[in-house]
C-alpha cells in the first residue's frame, strides 16, 4: 500500500535564536574539571535568571580522601550526568534526576583508594520569574538533624558581561559548613548527645572558590576604575 502525504506546507515550529544577553559559549567538561578550584564549578558566566547552569565537580581518591556527608534542598531540579568514573557508586553514563531533597557525598565506594574518581555535572535551570530556596543540613547516626542552613538563592534578572556572579550554592554551602564547623553546639545531637566529626570543607573547595571569586571580582572593578579615571 502507498501511503501519499503532502510536505508542501513549511513547518512552524523552530527554535527561537539564542537570548541576545547569553550568546552561545561552549567548553570542554574534562579541561573544566582540570581547571576548577571547587565542587559543582559553573562551566559558563551565566547564572541568572532562565540560565542553564553547568556545574562541573571531580571527586579524587586519596589516602587522607574525606568528603563527608551532608543534605540539600532545592526548590529547582538538578540534572546529573556522570562523564567519567572508577571505583564508583554511580557508573560511567548515568544520568539521574535528584529528588528536591537528597544527599550529597563523593559516591565512590572507597575514597581511600588513590584509582578511584568520579567526574560528574550537575546541571540546573534558573527559574524565570520566582523565587528559589534552598537548604543545606547535616544528620547524626541516629538521623536528628544537626544544623541547618536556608537561603535565599533567587538568581538575578539579568546577565551583566562587567560583573562577576557566582552559582549562590556554592557560596552559601561554604557559609553554611564554616558555621557547622565552628559551634561544637552545632555538631552535637540533641537526641543522642553525640558529637558529629567537623564537615571536611576543604576538600570541596567552596570556601576557596569563593574567596577567589570576590577577588577576581575586585580586580575587575578595580581594572575598570582605573581606565575610567585616565580616559
Amino acid at each position: 500500500m502507498i501511503v501519499e502525504s503532502d510536505f508542501s506546507t513549511e513547518l512552524s515550529a523552530q527554535i527561537p535564536p539564542p537570548s541576545p544577553d547569553r550568546p552561545p559559549l561552549r567548553t570542554n567538561v574534562y579541561e573544566a574539571a582540570w581547571m576548577a578550584n571547587t565542587s559543582l564549578a559553573t562551566m559558563f558566566p551565566y547564572v541568572h535568571r532562565g540560565s542553564i547552569v553547568p556545574g562541573v565537580t571531580l571527586f579524587m581518591g586519596g589516602e587522607d580522601a574525606e568528603y563527608g556527608h551532608f543534605f540539600h534542598e532545592n526548590t529547582e531540579e538538578e540534572v546529573a550526568l556522570v562523564m567519567g568514573g572508577r571505583g564508583t557508586m554511580k557508573p560511567t553514563g548515568t544520568v539521574m534526576i535528584a529528588p528536591l531533597l537528597h544527599g550529597v557525598q563523593a559516591f565512590l565506594k572507597d575514597p581511600k583508594d588513590p584509582q578511584n574518581y568520579l567526574l560528574i555535572v550537575i546541571t540546573q535551570r534558573q527559574p524565570d520569574d520566582r523565587e528559589q530556596r534552598e537548604r543545606v543540613f547535616w544528620r547524626c547516626g541516629c538521623n536528628e538533624i544537626l544544623f541547618e542552613f536556608a537561603y535565599d538563592a533567587t538568581p538575578s534578572g539579568e546577565y551583566d558581561p562587567h560583573a562577576s556572579e557566582m552559582l549562590l550554592t556554592t557560596r552559601y554551602s561554604s557559609e553554611a559548613a564554616e558555621r557547622f564547623n565552628a559551634d561544637i553546639a552545632n555538631r552535637t545531637c540533641k537526641r543522642c548527645g553525640k558529637v558529629a566529626d567537623r564537615f571536611p570543607i576543604e576538600a570541596w573547595g567552596w570556601t576557596l572558590n569563593t574567596r577567589s571569586h570576590d577577588a577576581a571580582a575586585q580586580a575587575r572593578a578595580a581594572l575598570l576604575e582605573r581606565a575610567q579615571s585616565t580616559a
